[in-house]
This record gives C-alpha cells, sequence and structure tokens, in this order.
C-alpha cells in the first residue's frame, strides 16, 4: 500500500543580491555533484543506491561536500533522473545514444538538509549555517495549516525540491504524506 502525498507549492519573495548568489552556488555545486554520481553509476554500472554511496563516497567528499545526508539526496535525485533518461529514449531515438544529465536550476533537499518554518525555508550550507528563503505572503497564508504543522513537528516533510526563477524568487515544493496527518 503506498501512502499518499501531497505536494504544497510555494514562492519565496524576491531574493536579495547576495542570497541569489549563494543560492546559485548551490544550484551549480548540486548540478555538478549529481551528474559526478550520475556518471560514476553508468561507467561503473551500479545497480543499487547503498553501493554507489560506498563507491563514490570518498571522491565525493573531496569535490563537494561532507555531509552524508548531502551525499545520499545526490544519489537519490541521479537515480530518477537515470530512471527519466531512460524513460525518454524508448521513445526519443536522439535521446538514446546521450548520457543523462540533471537539469540545473533545481536543488532536491530533505530532512536534516532543509527545515521548513511557518515562514521560510531553512536550507543549510556547507559550513554549518542555514540560509533562510522567506515565503511570499500570499503563497504562505494559502498553506498557513500545514506550515504550522510542520514547523511544530506534527507532520514531517519528504524531499523539497527549490527551483529557480531568473526572476530573482525560487518556487518551493514540499512533499507532505498524508498518513501522518492523522497522527
Amino acid at each position: 500500500m503506498s501512502a499518499q502525498v501531497q505536494i504544497i507549492r510555494l514562492d519565496s519573495v524576491v531574493l536579495s543580491r547576495e542570497k541569489q548568489q549563494a543560492l546559485r552556488r548551490e544550484l551549480q555545486r548540486y548540478a555538478e555533484a549529481t551528474d559526478f554520481v550520475i556518471r560514476a553509476i553508468l561507467q561503473r554500472h551500479i545497480t543499487s543506491a547503498a553501493k554507489t554511496i560506498e563507491a563514490v563516497r570518498e571522491e565525493f567528499e573531496k569535490k563537494f561536500d561532507r555531509r552524508p545526508e548531502y551525499l545520499a539526496d545526490v544519489v537519490k535525485t541521479a537515480r530518477v533522473t537515470i530512471g527519466e533518461h531512460r524513460k525518454m529514449a524508448r521513445v526519443l531515438i536522439s535521446a538514446r545514444k546521450k548520457r543523462p544529465r540533471f537539469k540545473e536550476g533545481r536543488l532536491i533537499l530533505s530532512p536534516p538538509l532543509v527545515r521548513v518554518t511557518e515562514r521560510a525555508l531553512l536550507v543549510a550550507l556547507e559550513n554549518g549555517d542555514y540560509m533562510p528563503i522567506p515565503f511570499d505572503k500570499r503563497s504562505r497564508n494559502k498553506n498557513l495549516d500545514i506550515l504550522s504543522d510542520l514547523a511544530a513537528g506534527r507532520r514531517q516533510h519528504d524531499r523539497v525540491r527549490i527551483t529557480w526563477r531568473s526572476e530573482g524568487f525560487v518556487e518551493i515544493d514540499i512533499r507532505v504524506p498524508e498518513s501522518n496527518q492523522t497522527q
């Protein structure tokens, strides 16, 4: 039996120039890390997430990030990207000879790398600090009940996808399992 999942869609306020630059660096680093893991999976024909983590951990820590949670998120994203590419390659002949690539401009993280409060999403950076990304008032008020439950710990969330928009803000999609609602 699969649990139902609710996706909460939020927009951020227009971010300051410093936050935009920091977030762009994070997005670029995440895309590079995911492409590195995709390349390793395909070259070494690795079949599971645990084997992938074991095979790339040392080099990944040197190049990208020492946090094991970050590596686990990148591996999960890489495996999903490979699966999506294989589905597409069945239909598109032009995609069959190409290596899958992660589309830059997205950041997909899970707790404890992201925390949700009533007013902002807190993204953990490599140096241990948190970068707050405030929600815009309209989308925050629309989802206030769920955000307050998440902030208080009454509900849990899965992965959070942050999508960069060139206008200076991000779109935030939070996966919330429905089964936690009744607890």
